[in-house]
């Protein structure tokens, strides 16, 4: 961003990769949104375009541009193929979460992620935690060149089909945050079984239940040093959020633009919907929550790109913009009427999606 706007070069960058969401993904969105897993040949094919390394350096295969475009990027698909975007948010994550390991680490597991080649997915969350680090359960414990790690994690977004996760875990847990720490776990180890857990969005991309039973790893897949597991997902949850956010007001937006589309032309008692403030006032209303949500999200971004905090920001995003995005898509589906409320149109979809964002 320069001053108050988007440079020539990031609007630039919007346009291709709006073109890119209506060539390549806007045919068979709809019947990908229903399928029970994302076709790995389309992270291969955003991978082959250069969304996937956005803002990750150019010697770990990424575009090494700014986090302003890596939002720019997530909205843009997310108004086409909702799956789509949420696959430019794990190798952000992982670069992120991979500064804490060597270079050596970085050349070797980043480029075949950013190529779209390889999938990973970010283990966090438990039965019995999920942000609250410190009632972990998940565990590792030294035996040698080898770590031994035991437990579940749970509602892990890409673990079913994924290749590795970034695994958190505890190597002391007496020292709560403080002994959490990070593996670049090979999802096909012995000792590790996945199974899917049934949500109502996100089909594509199930939530996944991932056991692991007495699963060993060498030392060399730890990321970092042991204990800094918790920092290295606090400097990744800041993006992350706010991908997050612009996912779900890509999703509103596209909605905005046919409910507009369908107001216009669709006549009742002799004049069309969007004649009566009924209609009129809900798309203005929207339209201007959007609109104030997305500045929200471009500033935290900005303040990114600048190296400035912007936790404060981010955390503004995570809860306000799926709350408008619900909304907006809710009142979309009802202008459309009954059509709106079936699966001939993609609103029930991202409804259900954009649900859990909340």
């Amino acid at each position: 961003m320069s001053g108050f706007g988007f440079t020539e070069a990031q609007e630039m960058y919007r346009r291709e990769v709006r073109n890119f969401a209506q060539k390549e993904l806007s045919q068979g969105a709809k019947e990908r949104a229903k399928q029970e897993i994302w076709p790995r040949e389309l992270t291969k094919k955003i991978g082959d375009a250069g969304f996937l390394g956005t803002s990750i350096p150019e010697e770990y295969g990424g575009q090494g541009s700014d986090w302003v475009s890596f939002g720019i990027a997530t909205e843009e698909l997310a108004k086409v193929d909702f799956g789509a975007s949420l696959t430019l948010l794990t190798p952000g994550v992982s670069y992120v979460v991979l500064q804490n390991a060597t270079k050596e680490k970085m050349e070797e597991w980043l480029p075949p992620i950013v190529r779209g080649e390889k999938t990973t997915c970010f283990a966090i969350t438990e039965p019995d935690a999920g942000s609250d680090a410190a009632a972990m359960k998940c565990k590792a414990v030294k035996d040698g060149e080898y770590y031994v790690l035991n437990g579940e994690k749970t509602s892990i977004t890409g673990a079913l089909d994924g290749d590795t996760a970034m695994m958190f875990v505890s190597t002391d847990p007496s020292a709560r945050a403080r002994g959490v720490t990070c593996f670049w776990l090979p999802l096909d180890l012995p000792g590790i079984t996945r199974s899917r857990l049934v949500h109502t969005g996100f089909k594509p991309f199930p939530a996944t239940s991932v056991m692991m039973d007495n699963v060993r790893i060498h030392e060399e897949y730890r990321v970092g040093d042991e204990g800094k597991g918790f920092y290295a997902v606090m400097g990744g949850a800041d993006f992350l959020r706010i991908g997050l956010s612009l996912m779900g007001l890509g999703s509103a937006q596209a909605s905005m633009d046919e409910a507009i589309a369908h107001a216009t032309q669709r006549v009742a008692f002799g004049s069309p919907l969007a004649k009566f403030e009924g209609v009129s006032f809900k798309i203005a209303e929207h339209a201007t929550m959007i609109e104030a949500a997305r500045l929200l999200c471009y500033r935290a971004l900005y303040l990114k790109d600048q190296g400035l905090p912007h936790t404060k920001e981010s955390s503004m995003c995570k809860w306000w913009c799926p709350v408008v995005a619900f909304n907006a898509i809710h009142d979309c589906l009802l202008i459309h009427g009954h059509i709106g409320y079936s699966e001939e149109a993609p609103l029930e979809q991202r409804l259900r999606d954009v649900m859990g964002l909340e």
